[in-house]
Protein backbone atom coordinates (compact mmCIF):
# COMPACT_ATOMS: atom_id res chain seq x y z
CA UNK A 1 0.00 0.00 0.00
CA UNK A 2 2.78 2.42 0.50
CA UNK A 3 4.40 2.39 -3.26
CA UNK A 4 1.02 3.12 -4.50
CA UNK A 5 0.32 5.77 -1.89
CA UNK A 6 3.39 7.43 -2.84
CA UNK A 7 2.73 6.79 -6.81
CA UNK A 8 -0.68 8.92 -5.80
CA UNK A 9 1.12 11.78 -3.80
CA UNK A 10 3.85 11.84 -6.76
CA UNK A 11 1.21 12.32 -9.36
CA UNK A 12 -0.95 14.42 -7.37
CA UNK A 13 1.71 17.13 -7.37
CA UNK A 14 3.10 16.47 -10.87
CA UNK A 15 1.51 18.54 -13.63
CA UNK A 16 3.09 17.66 -16.42
CA UNK A 17 1.32 15.45 -18.64
CA UNK A 18 4.98 13.27 -19.69
CA UNK A 19 5.85 12.61 -16.51
CA UNK A 20 2.82 11.40 -14.90
CA UNK A 21 2.77 8.62 -18.48
CA UNK A 22 6.93 8.17 -17.12
CA UNK A 23 5.69 7.57 -12.87
CA UNK A 24 2.60 4.98 -13.93
CA UNK A 25 4.78 3.12 -16.48
CA UNK A 26 7.95 3.39 -13.71
CA UNK A 27 5.39 1.83 -11.12
CA UNK A 28 3.72 -0.80 -13.50
CA UNK A 29 7.24 -2.04 -14.57
CA UNK A 30 9.04 -2.32 -11.49
CA UNK A 31 5.53 -3.87 -9.84
CA UNK A 32 4.80 -7.48 -9.54
CA UNK A 33 1.27 -9.05 -10.31
CA UNK A 34 -1.85 -8.64 -9.03
CA UNK A 35 -0.23 -5.32 -6.59
CA UNK A 36 0.11 -3.49 -10.28
CA UNK A 37 -3.26 -4.53 -11.97
CA UNK A 38 -5.27 -3.57 -8.82
CA UNK A 39 -3.42 -0.13 -9.43
CA UNK A 40 -4.59 0.26 -12.77
CA UNK A 41 -7.83 -0.66 -11.80
CA UNK A 42 -7.88 2.15 -9.37
CA UNK A 43 -5.93 4.67 -11.93
CA UNK A 44 -8.85 4.42 -14.36
CA UNK A 45 -12.17 4.11 -12.09
CA UNK A 46 -12.90 0.88 -12.32
CA UNK A 47 -12.89 -0.37 -8.86
CA UNK A 48 -15.95 0.71 -6.36
CA UNK A 49 -16.79 -0.44 -3.06
CA UNK A 50 -20.50 -0.04 -2.69
CA UNK A 51 -20.64 0.16 1.67
CA UNK A 52 -17.53 2.84 1.85
CA UNK A 53 -19.25 5.89 2.01
CA UNK A 54 -18.06 9.45 3.27
CA UNK A 55 -20.94 9.22 6.27
CA UNK A 56 -18.49 5.79 7.27
CA UNK A 57 -15.30 7.46 7.27
CA UNK A 58 -16.78 10.88 9.14
CA UNK A 59 -18.31 8.57 12.08
CA UNK A 60 -15.16 6.74 11.95
CA UNK A 61 -12.83 10.33 12.63
CA UNK A 62 -15.69 11.31 14.69
CA UNK A 63 -15.00 8.41 17.64
CA UNK A 64 -11.09 9.13 17.55
CA UNK A 65 -11.28 13.08 17.65
CA UNK A 66 -13.63 15.92 18.88
CA UNK A 67 -16.03 16.49 16.03
CA UNK A 68 -15.89 20.47 16.35
CA UNK A 69 -12.21 20.46 15.91
CA UNK A 70 -13.09 18.11 12.65
CA UNK A 71 -15.79 20.08 11.07
CA UNK A 72 -13.44 23.29 11.36
CA UNK A 73 -10.37 21.40 10.15
CA UNK A 74 -12.42 20.34 7.34
CA UNK A 75 -13.85 23.16 6.26
CA UNK A 76 -10.20 24.85 6.21
CA UNK A 77 -8.94 21.67 4.24
CA UNK A 78 -11.87 21.17 1.76
CA UNK A 79 -11.11 17.68 1.54
CA UNK A 80 -12.47 14.74 3.53
CA UNK A 81 -9.60 11.80 2.73
CA UNK A 82 -6.44 14.59 3.43
CA UNK A 83 -8.63 15.97 6.44
CA UNK A 84 -8.83 12.61 8.10
CA UNK A 85 -5.35 11.47 7.12
CA UNK A 86 -3.94 14.09 8.90
CA UNK A 87 -6.15 14.03 11.69
CA UNK A 88 -6.38 10.30 12.42
CA UNK A 89 -4.33 10.00 16.22
CA UNK A 90 -1.11 7.78 15.33
CA UNK A 91 -1.20 5.44 18.04
CA UNK A 92 1.93 3.30 17.59
CA UNK A 93 1.13 0.86 20.21
CA UNK A 94 -1.72 0.09 17.57
CA UNK A 95 0.27 -0.09 14.61
CA UNK A 96 0.74 -3.82 13.50
CA UNK A 97 4.09 -5.46 12.23
CA UNK A 98 2.68 -5.08 8.17
CA UNK A 99 1.74 -2.92 6.45
CA UNK A 100 -1.34 -4.18 3.89
CA UNK A 101 -0.46 -4.62 0.69
CA UNK A 102 -2.86 -2.91 -2.20
CA UNK A 103 -4.07 -5.62 -3.14
CA UNK A 104 -5.29 -7.53 0.53
CA UNK A 105 -6.64 -4.16 0.91
CA UNK A 106 -8.88 -4.52 -2.30
CA UNK A 107 -9.76 -8.24 -1.92
CA UNK A 108 -10.78 -7.77 1.69
CA UNK A 109 -13.25 -4.38 0.70
CA UNK A 110 -14.36 -7.29 -1.63
CA UNK A 111 -15.75 -9.19 0.68
CA UNK A 112 -16.43 -7.27 3.73
CA UNK A 113 -19.74 -7.02 4.89
CA UNK A 114 -21.36 -3.54 6.08
CA UNK A 115 -20.83 -4.00 9.53
CA UNK A 116 -17.69 -5.21 9.13
CA UNK A 117 -16.21 -2.32 7.43
CA UNK A 118 -15.55 0.61 9.59
CA UNK A 119 -13.17 -1.84 12.19
CA UNK A 120 -11.22 -2.89 9.58
CA UNK A 121 -11.09 0.50 7.90
CA UNK A 122 -9.69 1.61 11.83
CA UNK A 123 -7.22 -1.18 11.93
CA UNK A 124 -5.58 0.01 8.21
CA UNK A 125 -6.03 3.31 9.55
CA UNK A 126 -3.91 2.58 12.54
CA UNK A 127 -1.21 0.61 10.38
CA UNK A 128 -0.09 3.50 7.75
CA UNK A 129 1.36 6.62 7.72
CA UNK A 130 -0.29 10.08 6.69
CA UNK A 131 0.30 9.85 2.80
CA UNK A 132 -1.25 6.08 3.52
CA UNK A 133 -4.18 6.76 5.14
CA UNK A 134 -4.86 9.78 2.72
CA UNK A 135 -4.17 6.98 -0.40
CA UNK A 136 -6.43 4.34 1.34
CA UNK A 137 -9.39 6.55 1.99
CA UNK A 138 -9.37 8.19 -1.58
CA UNK A 139 -9.21 4.47 -3.11
CA UNK A 140 -12.35 3.20 -0.31
CA UNK A 141 -14.23 6.49 -1.45
CA UNK A 142 -13.62 6.15 -5.04
CA UNK A 143 -12.37 9.93 -5.85
CA UNK A 144 -8.77 9.57 -6.67
CA UNK A 145 -8.96 13.41 -7.77
CA UNK A 146 -4.88 13.40 -9.02
CA UNK A 147 -4.84 14.43 -12.22
CA UNK A 148 -4.67 11.20 -13.95
CA UNK A 149 -7.73 10.21 -16.57
CA UNK A 150 -8.46 6.65 -17.22
CA UNK A 151 -6.84 7.03 -21.29
CA UNK A 152 -3.48 8.49 -19.63
CA UNK A 153 -3.27 5.60 -17.14
CA UNK A 154 -3.84 2.90 -20.17
CA UNK A 155 -1.46 5.20 -22.10
CA UNK A 156 1.41 4.09 -19.58
CA UNK A 157 0.00 0.27 -19.85
CA UNK A 158 0.25 0.04 -23.59
CA UNK A 159 4.18 1.93 -23.18
CA UNK A 160 5.32 -1.59 -21.21
CA UNK A 161 4.74 -3.17 -24.80
CA UNK A 162 4.88 -0.79 -27.67
CA UNK A 163 1.89 -1.04 -27.78
CA UNK A 164 -0.74 1.57 -29.08
CA UNK A 165 -3.54 2.77 -26.57
CA UNK A 166 -6.56 2.31 -28.79
CA UNK A 167 -5.64 -1.93 -28.72
CA UNK A 168 -5.74 -1.73 -24.89
CA UNK A 169 -9.23 0.29 -25.15
CA UNK A 170 -10.59 -2.46 -27.42
CA UNK A 171 -9.75 -5.39 -24.45
CA UNK A 172 -11.28 -3.28 -22.10
CA UNK A 173 -14.52 -4.62 -21.54
CA UNK A 174 -13.61 -8.17 -21.47
CA UNK A 175 -10.67 -7.82 -19.08
CA UNK A 176 -11.51 -7.80 -15.24
CA UNK A 177 -8.94 -6.37 -12.48
CA UNK A 178 -5.50 -7.48 -11.68
CA UNK A 179 -5.15 -7.64 -15.48
CA UNK A 180 -2.65 -10.40 -15.27
CA UNK A 181 -3.03 -11.73 -18.77
CA UNK A 182 -2.65 -7.59 -20.11
CA UNK A 183 0.36 -7.47 -18.54
CA UNK A 184 1.50 -11.22 -19.78
CA UNK A 185 0.67 -10.25 -23.24
CA UNK A 186 2.45 -6.37 -22.74
CA UNK A 187 5.34 -7.73 -21.57
CA UNK A 188 5.60 -10.56 -24.40
CA UNK A 189 4.49 -13.79 -22.37
CA UNK A 190 1.20 -14.06 -23.82
CA UNK A 191 -0.39 -13.98 -26.93
CA UNK A 192 -3.12 -11.23 -27.07
CA UNK A 193 -6.12 -11.39 -24.79
CA UNK A 194 -9.14 -12.71 -26.82
CA UNK A 195 -11.86 -10.44 -25.91
CA UNK A 196 -15.19 -12.44 -24.43
CA UNK A 197 -17.61 -9.32 -25.77
CA UNK A 198 -19.41 -10.63 -28.46
CA UNK A 199 -20.22 -6.80 -29.40
CA UNK A 200 -16.85 -4.62 -28.26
Amino acid sequence: MNKFAELMDRLAYEPGRNNKLGLIANYLRTTPDPERGYALAALTGALSFQHAKAGMIRALIAERTDPVLFELSYDYVGDLSETVALMWPADPAKRPNAVPSLSEVIETLSTLGKSQLPAQLARWLDALDETGRWALLKLVTGGLRIGVSARLAKTAAASLGGKEPNEIEVLWPGLAPPYTELFAWLEGRADMPVSRDPAP
